[in-house]
């Protein structure tokens, strides 16, 4: 890994990811979706450090999951709105009527920061697999 990005975030395939797959149409279950897509990105892109302790399965939905102390950084979909307008995708005000749509959206459906159902078993620990995705609200 070169000097620096040890440090890095934002990665810029990471960018031209969300450059090319984002729109203002995008409902939130597919900004979850493409969130979980660039965190997979960065995830590979981070340097493996010690290896994490076994995980559980969540007894609700199945997913092997960590505990959230032992776990790495995650790309949230606040912070993926947030890049939209730190790299100029979107304007300012955009930027900043995403952010408000999503905080009501999160609060109306029990989501976390991650877009994960607050009301299931493993809430609060890490997953070690793909991130739940809710069906939209009609």
């Amino acid at each position: 890994m070169p000097a620096g990005d040890g440090n890095r975030v934002w990665f810029p395939e990471m960018i031209e990811m969300l450059r090319s797959q984002w729109n203002e149409s995008m409902t939130f279950p597919r900004l979850i979706e493409l969130c979980a897509s660039i965190d997979e990105m960065f995830q590979q892109r981070r340097p493996t450090g010690p290896s994490l302790p076994p995980g559980f399965r969540c007894p609700k939905c199945g997913r092997i999951v960590t505990s959230e102390s032992f776990g790495r950084h995650r790309i949230s979909v606040r912070a993926t709105v947030l890049t939209l307008g730190r790299f100029g995708i979107v304007s300012p005000a955009v930027t900043k009527k995403i952010e408000k749509e999503w905080a009501k959206y999160r609060t109306q459906n029990g989501l976390n920061l991650y877009g994960i159902l607050r009301s299931c078993a493993c809430f609060g620990v890490k997953s070690a697999t793909k991130r739940f995705t809710p069906n939209p609200i009609e």
